[in-house]
């Protein structure tokens, strides 16, 4: 598949345009338009895979050799711009990689790369071609730098790149089958599994300390117990009231599973707060991974910033908001069961349940001042929960004998708390940010504790 053979480089350029044609079966033409900086320190204007070549390819290689040829342009005002060409061996991109975030000099760079291209006298313009000899795949860099000034990024206006690629050389799956082997795949999955298991790395979670990180696990702990708590309880019980176990076994088995996902650090959204940065200027915003994640050794990620990674950071759990659409209603079937309550105020609870946690699971993911008008539509919906809870339901559970009307009262009790504190808990977490997010996942490990544990247990 000739459909691609030239990549803009895996991870997109930032804040870039560019267009990519084929003007024949074995020519890709590359046009790239203010290519964004990584490191603040280079602009990476695409790469591109180069499989193996043979001696007969060698011998004309004006016609079978693959063939880089390329024109780049830099604004009038700007300093000179130097390109190097480097290709995926460790002593060239991945040593480029980690020499170029230590403000290494051009002279230091340049026996790194494959080839080093400069001005034309008296244009803003570096033009060159380059016939590429191979003998296995490799994938291919060409970095534009500011040799006058690494701190400064270069300052170019424009890249056209023409790759040659005869005979269907240049493909990407080229560079694939022999990157990533299964040998090496099994290697690497066995190598993260080992460090996921490290204790720093189970206590790690974006935006949280260890102690934050700590009372999810033990959170997530208290679910699991209370779910084998109440199944046994479920099957010990008399049958009428078998269900009412079963189906609280199934709430804390929902959130025990929500909440071992938040703390291994998935089912999370983060924000990030980095005064007088380009990626936010002191407002919260959400991460861009491509920012923060600084690659492997081997295949670092150019777009790495650690001033961005190393800032202020928020999470928002989103698993908070899936366990609360499952697990209310469930609560509210119970109550339901009880009371024996009529199917119109049912649907109307369930309806308004819904909705209640779709506005405030909605407004955690803005970041505007308009999240609080979902919370304000939120706070509406639960008045749909909590007046039937204290004005309807009681006098359904009182007809049904003195058990029935105690045993809500307990419940009704408990489901009242939490339903008055989670939209206060919101406005302080989810809402202002005003609350640490050690302090956040304290909050609401203990409401939701409070309103399935302790609900199951007096029941």
């Amino acid at each position: 598949d000739l459909a691609s053979p030239f990549m803009p480089f895996r991870i997109p350029h930032l804040g870039a345009s560019y267009q990519t044609s084929h003007p024949s079966d074995n020519e890709t033409l590359f046009e790239l338009w203010h290519p964004s900086c990584f490191g603040k320190q280079s602009a990476l204007l695409g790469s591109f895979c180069v499989g193996a070549t043979s001696e007969e390819q060698e011998k004309d290689p004006q016609h079978k050799l693959p063939r880089l040829t390329f024109a780049v342009d830099r604004h009038a005002e700007a300093d000179p711009i130097t390109v190097f060409l480097f290709d995926d061996e460790a002593s060239s991109w991945p040593k480029f990689w980690s020499s170029s975030m230590q403000n290494k000099s051009c002279e230091e760079l340049r026996p790194l790369s494959k080839s080093v291209m400069l001005e034309i006298p008296g244009k803003q313009r570096v033009e060159a071609h380059k016939n590429i000899m191979e003998k296995s795949p490799h994938y291919w860099y060409l970095v534009a730098v500011n040799c006058n000034s690494r701190a400064v990024c270069p300052q170019v206006l424009s890249a056209n790149i023409t790759f040659f690629h005869p005979g269907g050389n240049g493909r990407p799956d080229l560079c694939v089958a022999h990157d990533d082997s299964a040998v090496n795949a099994l290697q690497e999955a066995v190598s993260e599994t080992v460090k996921a298991l490290e204790m720093r790395n189970i206590l790690h979670v974006v935006g949280l300390t260890p102690f934050g990180v700590a009372v999810l696990y033990i959170d997530f702990t208290a679910m699991l117990l209370c779910s084998f708590l109440f199944l046994i309880e479920g099957v010990r019980v008399e049958s009428q009231r078998r269900f009412l176990y079963f189906n609280t076994f199934f709430i804390t088995s929902i959130s025990a599973m929500a909440y071992l996902a938040m703390a291994s650090g998935n089912g999370i959204m983060t924000l990030r707060k980095v005064p007088g940065s380009a990626h936010g200027g002191g407002a919260w915003h959400f991460t861009n991974d491509l920012f923060t994640t600084p690659g492997s050794a081997l295949h670092p990620n150019p777009l790495y910033d650690e001033a961005y990674a190393k800032s202020l950071a928020y999470p928002v759990f989103y698993a908070r908001y899936v366990l609360q659409f499952f697990t209310s209603p469930l609560i509210l079937l119970d109550l339901f069961l009880i009371t024996g309550v009529g199917f119109a105020t049912r649907a109307f609870m369930l309806f308004s349940n819904a909705m209640m946690v779709l506005c405030w699971g909605c407004g955690a993911f803005i970041t505007t001042p308009s999240r609080w008008g979902f919370w304000i539509f939120g706070l509406l919906f639960s008045l749909g929960v909590l007046i039937p809870l204290i004005g309807v339901l009681p006098t359904a559970a009182a007809r049904k004998g003195r058990a029935a009307r105690r045993l809500y009262g307990r419940l009704m009790c408990i489901t009242l708390f939490t339903g008055l504190m989670y939209p206060w808990a919101w406005v302080l977490v989810d809402g202002a940010h005003a609350v640490t997010s050690d302090v956040a996942a304290l909050i609401y490990a203990i409401l939701d504790f409070i309103s399935q544990c302790v609900f199951g247990v007096l029941l």
